[in-house]
């Protein structure tokens, strides 16, 4: 009786580790796998325009898990870039997300869909986050002066130097393929902007429109 005894207190502690082990590996992200991530979680759109979102992080192929409201705003996923299209005013959301990973991970996307989005001013709006935030690093340095006056003949349709050097610093009507929006949302194009910190997210989404809505000089 004792034997049979011990010998089932063995099997049974031999099951609770073999379950505690499967149960730990479950969980545990595989090396070199970071989260998924988009540039942009909150997007304002105008009805009847689009906006791109770069994806970045989990495991490629990247897919629509849950798609928005289609009377709303309309996507597309090419890769890791995300087309939305303003349909009619209102909010709605989507999800994307990497379900064939080892370890499935997504990211919700709220689309807010307004019949006009005030146009953001880079003399007013944009440039006094230079002002704020860029111009200890940026005062000239590698060439590159982000000051009142020289910052946006430096930005907007100038090649990249340092990083990223077949793109734009500035691509008008194309935030995801520029080198500063890329720089300040801490995606890729070397170290994120501003160096040692980051700019807020309303600071990005503000940045993220100027761009879209053309980079315009006002």
């Amino acid at each position: 009786m004792k034997s049979g005894t011990l010998f089932f207190a063995v099997l049974f502690l031999g099951v609770i580790l073999v379950v505690l082990y499967s149960c730990k590996d479950m969980g545990t992200v595989p090396s070199g796998q970071t989260g998924l991530s988009a540039s942009s979680t909150n997007v304002t759109v105008n009805k009847g325009a689009t906006v791109q979102i770069t994806l970045s992080g989990g495991t490629t192929p990247y897919s629509i898990i849950h798609q928005p409201d289609t009377l709303k705003a309309k996507i597309t996923l090419a890769s890791s870039l995300l087309t939305i299209t303003g349909i009619e005013t209102g909010i709605t959301r989507t999800v994307v997300g990497d379900h064939t990973a080892p370890v499935p991970d997504s990211v919700e996307i709220e689309i807010s869909v307004q019949t006009t989005v005030p146009l953001v001013s880079f003399s007013n709006q944009i440039q006094p986050i230079f002002n704020s935030q860029c111009t200890g690093c940026h005062g000239g340095n590698g060439g590159l002066f982000l000051n009142s006056g020289a910052s946006y003949g430096n930005l907007v349709n100038v090649q990249a130097q340092s990083s990223c050097t077949s793109l734009k610093r500035v691509l008008p009507n194309d935030a995801a393929n520029s080198v500063l929006f890329k720089k300040i949302s801490g995606f890729s194009c070397g170290s994120q902007m501003p160096q040692g910190g980051s700019l807020s997210g309303s600071d990005i989404a503000l940045i993220q429109s100027w761009i879209n809505q053309g980079a315009n000089n006002n």
